[in-house]
């Protein structure tokens, strides 16, 4: 069951960093080198030196982008570009955002979590984990000592008990974060109050908690507490440290949190033909012509309670198709519980590219795009034969897969908006950081 504290957060100093829009950034993972670049020359001090250092190719064991990170981390604390709290937080983080021409908020707390160590099932992920990037985020554990970014983590709470104190405080002070970054409101307060975290420590200690994003950061920092538990030398504070996490909490509230499709793009369909795809589809499938890319994406949406899919194979080649055979696709998807089975992320590869199509799935043969109009640009180009679209993977869906103990296929989820890396540190020590 989930152990959380109140911890004493490394934060950016105001009177050093007059705009804290200039120094964070997103999660590691949606960093593209092109972003890499524009977030490297928005300020000296952007925390993507930290959680995302450029390469060089004169890197060697003693300088590398892991040790840069360090040196990074260490002279800004010394330079008091980052200062420690005086005294233990729960931060209480909302983002506000437009989807779907709606406003949603999502109020949620940053707390530090322990690890599970033993392998027990309160944290449930929901998607496989890859070694690369489980080496990469370990490599940057070792090196600077700290929880940069914090872990998604989503609970259940039907009656909306620990969101009911976050908003009423939240509402009652100011915050002392409050930014506006690509149409997304994030707004920061510090909780202090030990008797209101307790409160919440206490709620979410029979809970469930679920990963929505930062599975290979959760895997990295289990084998980093593992790794510094086994060595003898290490200091007894940075064993004890080491053994939680910084995380952010929020609500699992089909209400509040927004799940984006990952669109795929095909490089590779061997001998297939448009008439070809369209017939052997045409078998399974009810195929519909769509007059343009807005006929495709309205269709789909209307149908986001079937499984249906849209397609496009260039030169107004538009098509919208819903699955009329479905005990017929569940037969060629394994042995995996009907609720995988139900994922239109399972139906698309397992039964529509692998088994209708006969198309390879594998990395190299498939790209994913959360943009649609990217999607058809790249087609359109000629680097890409098919483009699919999909609906979002639904906040339900995710629950029943991960309480099963299963994993989703790769990219299901696309979980919006990111939380900000670099609002709030948490930095390993000789103490428990408490």
């Amino acid at each position: 069951m989930p152990s959380i504290k109140p911890f004493k957060g490394i934060i950016y100093n105001k009177e050093k960093i007059k705009d804290i829009a200039m120094v964070v950034a997103p999660p590691y993972d949606v960093i593209s080198p092109k972003m890499q670049d524009a977030l490297y020359k928005k300020h000296k001090n952007n925390v993507v030196r930290l959680i995302l250092g450029k390469i060089k190719n004169t890197d060697d064991k003693r300088d590398n982008r892991y040790v840069r990170a360090k040196e990074f981390f260490e002279s800004w604390l010394n330079e008091n570009i980052l200062i420690k709290d005086d005294l233990p937080c729960i931060y209480i983080y909302s983002q506000k955002y437009k989807y779907d021409d709606k406003w949603t908020e999502r109020v949620g707390f940053i707390s530090l979590m322990k690890l599970e160590l033993k392998k027990k099932r309160a944290v449930l992920p929901h998607e496989n984990t890859l070694k690369a990037p489980k080496v990469d985020r370990l490599s940057l554990l070792r090196c600077v000592k700290a929880n940069i970014s914090p872990i998604f983590m989503l609970y259940e709470d039907d009656k909306h008990k620990v969101s009911s104190i976050l908003k009423n405080i939240s509402k009652k002070t100011k915050p002392f974060i409050s930014i506006d970054i690509d149409n997304v409101r994030h707004r920061v307060w510090k909780l202090i109050d030990p008797r209101v975290s307790e409160k919440i420590e206490n709620f979410m200690e029979p809970k469930d908690v679920f990963i929505a994003d930062g599975h290979h950061r959760y895997e990295a920092a289990v084998n980093y507490a593992n790794e510094i538990e086994r060595q003898a030398i290490a200091p007894q504070g940075l064993k004890d440290s080491s053994k939680y996490f910084m995380a952010y909490f929020c609500e699992l509230d089909d209400e509040t949190v927004t799940i984006l499709p990952t669109h795929r793009l095909i490089k590779d369909i061997g001998h297939l033909k448009r008439e070809d795809i369209v017939k052997k589809l045409d078998e399974f499938f009810i195929v519909e012509k769509a007059a343009s890319a807005k006929k495709l994406l309205d269709r789909l949406n209307d149908l986001k309670d079937r499984h249906a899919f849209g397609m496009y194979l260039g030169r107004d080649g538009f098509y919208v198709v819903t699955l009329k055979k479905y005990n017929l696709a569940q037969s060629c998807m394994g042995k995996n519980s009907k609720e995988w089975k139900g994922l239109d992320v399972a139906v698309l590869h397992l039964f529509v590219i692998q088994n209708v199509l006969g198309i390879r799935d594998e990395d190299d043969n498939i790209e994913f795009v959360k943009d649609a109009e990217e999607a058809l640009r790249l087609v359109d180009k000629g680097g890409f034969k098919i483009a699919f679209f999909l609906n979002p993977t639904k906040v339900t869906q995710v629950k029943k897969v991960a309480k099963i103990g299963e994993k989703m296929p790769r990219k299901a989820t696309y979980f919006y908006p990111k939380p900000l890396s670099g609002l709030i540190i948490n930095e390993f020590c000789n103490g428990l950081n408490l």
